[in-house]
């Protein structure tokens, strides 16, 4: 099979690229979408973006990794609470409307995959990915095989109750998900009650507040921001703590916009995690970022398209 799709369709962004099958690229798309909110708008800009990197060659599948919880064996959204959609047929949809075979995982599963394949986690026995975006998103990677539990859902840490019952309210529709108190979309809205209240006063401007902002103005000694980016990180970094008690991997990659824009995020998630794990699993793993970036879920998308339809 030689014309493979990768798409890397997340919270706000789109990325596509002609994928080889040894990772290489040779045509690629990227642009920001503000939402998708409706399926059908999702899947038309899928395929103006399969159209604009095949290049008028015929393409034999396509490979997606959205931002959502996909039924491994029917690509069905069951939920996307970044994109707001709710049991999505989507695999289905997509490949009536595309005429080609259409493997969809979620987002992060593709990128674990790429990063396993072709990337940082390249011979890493028990790999744990976990990126800090518009939401908290992760995938594991063991025995060379990429885990999705008994639907396709396993590997979250994003929806993991890490507060109390009256807690931030998360995309999911649960209160005290880890995602509704250092996600992206979470330290948005956390800092705009702030703001309400007359705090963080050094951020101007009437837009949602992103985690370079928030970056920003902690540097600049603001308290208020450096609070919310420590207290985010040292939630992530022992949550993750109790993930590598559990999984003893051997490579942790962490990665993200949000984990890039902000060194305070960094620097209190690795503190969590040391203080979380048991010292003696703790030397066993690895902390890596990385080596693909936004390219990642678009390869990994494209080699499991790739694997699954020329399976026998």
């Amino acid at each position: 099979m030689s014309v493979v799709v990768g798409i890397d369709l997340g919270g706000t962004g789109l990325r596509a690229g002609l994928v080889a099958p040894d990772g290489k690229m040779s045509s690629t798309r990227s642009f920001e979408h503000g939402g998708l909110r409706n399926p059908v708008d999702a899947i038309e800009a899928i395929v103006r973006a399969v159209e604009a990197v095949a290049c008028g060659v015929k393409v034999d599948a396509v490979g997606i990794g959205v931002a959502a919880w996909v039924e491994k064996a029917t690509g069905f959204v069951a939920r996307a609470p970044n994109l707001g959609w709710v049991d999505v047929p989507f695999g289905e949809l997509l490949e009536r409307r595309l005429g080609v075979p259409v493997v969809v995982h979620n987002d992060l599963k593709a990128i674990a995959w790429g990063e396993y394949r072709f990337g940082a986690g390249v011979g890493a026995d028990t790999l744990l990915v976990v990126f800090l975006g518009t939401g908290v998103g992760s995938a594991i990677v063991a025995g060379s095989t990429l885990w999705t539990g008994a639907r396709g859902f396993g590997g979250e840490i994003g929806h993991v109750k890490s507060g109390p019952d009256d807690g931030p309210l998360c995309g999911c529709g649960r209160r005290g998900c880890l995602e509704a108190y250092v996600g992206g979309g979470a330290l948005a809205r956390r800092a705009a009650e702030l703001r309400a209240k007359g705090r963080l006063k050094s951020i101007t401007g009437a837009g949602d507040v992103t985690a370079l902002d928030l970056e920003r103005a902690a540097m600049h000694g603001d308290p208020d921001a450096r609070v919310l980016l420590e207290q985010g990180g040292d939630l992530l970094g022992r949550s993750l703590g109790a993930v590598i008690n559990v999984l003893n991997p051997d490579v942790l990659l962490l990665g993200g916009g949000v984990w890039f824009a902000s060194q305070y995020v960094r620097d209190a998630v690795r503190e969590g995690i040391d203080y979380a794990s048991h010292p003696f699993l703790r030397k066993s793993v690895r902390i890596v970022e990385s080596a693909l970036g936004p390219t990642a879920g678009v390869a990994g998308a494209a080699d499991l398209a790739r694997r699954k339809v020329a399976a026998p």
